[in-house]
């Protein structure tokens, strides 16, 4: 039930147009919340570990956000720019083939996951879409982004830069 009111808030905030909430920001400094996932092509289950030791943003998004729609293509461009970086987005479309559906229309490639029953979003305490956060190689969430304009771009990747010098 809480899951689900969650979710209505989360849409009618977005509908409304209303700024997206992003994660908890006392998530900053603390280690990333572990999860697994399967694709959204069902085809294998991915977890945060399996990323240990690589910058991650990890973006969470859904095929009705408008936002959304326009940030996930420049986030599937970063990792050609960016060694060192992997996006996984997660999706909480309740059907997964809505969001194979938006990657595979849009020309779309990153890691994509599926969250069905919206449990990850839960733990990262997502409030509204797209919600992104930055995971330093030793899984240690750096920043929280709520929400996407243009201009979000140039400090995104400003934060992805300091993290891949970082040292592991």
């Amino acid at each position: 039930m809480r899951t689900l009111l969650r979710v209505l808030a989360l849409a009618a905030a977005v509908a409304a147009g209303a700024p997206a909430g992003a994660g908890d920001r006392t998530l900053v400094g603390r280690s990333a919340p572990p999860f697994s996932l399967s694709t959204v092509d069902g085809g294998k289950t991915l977890s945060l570990a399996d990323l240990k030791g690589q910058v991650v943003a990890l973006d969470f998004w859904a095929s009705w956000c408008a936002p959304c729609k326009r940030l996930l293509p420049h986030l599937a461009g970063l990792p050609a720019s960016y060694r060192g970086l992997q996006v996984v987005g997660v999706s909480v479309d309740d059907d997964r083939n809505d969001a194979a559906e938006f990657l595979r229309r849009n020309r779309i490639r990153i890691i994509a996951l599926h969250d069905a029953d919206k449990q990850v979003a839960e733990r990262y305490d997502v409030s509204g879409m797209p919600s992104m956060l930055l995971i330093d190689r030793k899984g240690t969430v750096r920043s929280v982004h709520a929400g996407y304009t243009a201009d979000d771009m140039e400090e995104i990747e400003a934060q992805i830069q300091a993290l891949l010098r970082e040292q592991s």
